[in-house]
């Protein structure tokens, strides 16, 4: 047997129900193991979240799930653009890989985990990495914004805070433009121009304003566990949901540190300070970490089963994004 028959056998081989479920089934397990590694090194701040939240986790579950729902399709949108349609469930399961992944120091294991599955939709590594990188950038971006908030109450008090918040739709308005921009600039490469399918503006704005409301609903888990330890529920708001934002955006990029471990905490328990004792900030932050955990496992479980159906194997859409076609001169990039 040539090297094209044993190659073809081993990928039959991989395509078996039984061996997809089994490597499901250690992703979950190692990733279980890194995330019980961690939480035992702070051992005494999750016991206390545990026993002061611990009726209220279930509850804060909610918006943590939706939160994630929302960043995987604003995930899809560039995704699509650049590659072929991808149905919803398919999406979460790649994007819910990434997450999975991020507990692993190092990020290019998320992009690993993620570019093996994406390659059984048929998205190229390429596409997917120009992808990644294109919403990198709404992260970034989006993130930045609505945090912009929570660093103006901490530097300058409330006022100044409101004042950024009632900036920040500007700015989101703004930020597809940039962004398109830039992957203008990228595309004056030639190389990279005859890869790259056009990235319409309309796609840019659903997965900047997609990913604002991921913020924003993923915000409400942490909002949650202030008011349920004494915070004042008016107050809360801007420490909580965008303080949340700031801070995983900032960590994120400390690529070292599994998923900003320790920073992204350390810098909730400070933009909690305001409304919480010291403490009972700490406590949440420490919270926030379990929920958010339990919501990567539980996308990804529900990914790796809804994928496998036949409906949902389907594509989005029956013309192929990387089929020619010609959008508006003003609405592309």
């Amino acid at each position: 047997m040539g090297g094209r028959g044993r190659l073809d056998t081993l990928r039959a081989f991989a395509r078996r129900p039984w061996v997809r479920g089994t490597a499901t089934a250690l992703v979950l397990a190692l990733c279980a193991g890194f995330l019980a590694h961690s939480f035992a090194r702070d051992g005494e701040a999750t016991r206390t979240a545990v026993g002061l939240l611990g009726p209220v986790l279930p509850l804060a579950l909610v918006p943590a799930l939706a939160g994630l729902w929302l960043t995987a399709l604003s995930w899809r949108e560039p995704l699509q653009a650049l590659s072929v349609p991808l149905s919803r469930p398919s999406a979460v399961r790649i994007f819910a890989a990434g997450q999975l992944g991020k507990y692993v120091p190092g990020v290019m294991w998320s992009i690993v985990l993620q570019s093996r599955l994406a390659a059984a939709s048929g998205i190229t590594v390429f596409h997917f990495t120009a992808a990644f990188g294109l919403y990198a950038a709404v992260s970034l971006g989006t993130g930045g914004v609505l945090g912009l908030a929570a660093l103006a109450h901490h530097a300058y008090g409330t006022g100044a805070a409101l004042a950024a918040a009632a900036l920040a739709p500007v700015l989101l308005l703004l930020l597809p433009r940039l962004l398109a921009v830039s992957v203008r600039l990228v595309k004056v490469v030639p190389a990279l121009a005859r890869r790259l399918a056009p990235v319409p503006l309309g796609v840019l704005r659903r997965s900047v304003w997609l990913c604002a409301a991921s913020w924003l609903v993923t915000g409400v888990h942490l909002w949650l566990f202030a008011v349920a330890l004494g915070a004042d529920p008016l107050r809360a708001v801007l420490p909580c949901v965008a303080g949340f934002a700031v801070a995983t955006s900032l960590s994120s990029l400390v690529v070292v540190v599994p998923d900003g471990l320790g920073v992204r905490e350390a810098l909730l328990a400070v933009s909690l300070a305001s409304v919480l004792p010291a403490p009972e900030a700490a406590a949440a932050a420490a919270a926030s970490r379990l929920v958010l955990a339990a919501a990567d496992v539980l996308a990804f479980g529900y990914g790796s089963l809804a994928a496998r159906t036949p409906r949902s194997l389907a594509p989005a859409s029956p013309v192929p994004s990387t089929a020619p076609h010609h959008p508006r001169k003003d609405d592309a990039c």
